[in-house]
């Protein structure tokens, strides 16, 4: 997990660089699993996501979903995946869900923090494509994200 210290260095390498940085998912097996065929699911959704496979994962991890619904871990897993896709209206829709049942988990804060920062910075390719009209937005969006690391301490 990110240290909080880094964040500022962090958002001010993305928007540097224009990479999103890739962080593994922390949990190994669902902690709440009472169905053996979701929790293998999950299992091989999560190590075709730790090999880059994420569209694999992503139907893994949806069938896991389906036999065993509302289980925060699959759901943060899921919204993981996702948001690796740049499907971000579904990651926050999962992110939300594992987080309305589990509001102190603390991987899925994080992974929704990145995929906020994701879709800033999406936000600011697509003002720069505006071309010199938009000049002044995207500027004014990059310098909201630069003084919102600042806050971090």
């Amino acid at each position: 997990m990110m240290k909080t210290i880094a964040l500022p260095f962090t958002v001010s390498m993305i928007l540097l660089t224009g990479q999103v940085f890739a962080v593994s998912p922390a949990a190994s097996t669902p902690s709440t699993s009472s169905s053996p065929k979701a929790a293998e699911l999950y299992a091989k959704g999560k190590q075709a996501s730790e090999a880059g496979k994420y569209a694999e994962a992503e139907k893994l991890l949806a069938e896991a979903n389906r036999i065993e619904a509302d289980n925060p871990d699959t759901l943060n897993m899921l919204a993981y995946v996702q948001r690796k896709q740049d499907k971000l209206d579904e990651a926050f829709a999962n992110y939300g869900k594992a987080l309305k049942l589990r509001p102190k988990f603390p991987e899925a804060r994080e992974y929704l923090g990145e995929a906020h920062i994701q879709a800033a910075l999406k936000q600011i390719e697509t003002l720069k494509g505006y071309g010199p009209e938009a000049k002044e937005q995207w500027e004014d969006l990059v310098k909201a994200l630069k003084d919102a690391a600042a806050k971090v301490r």
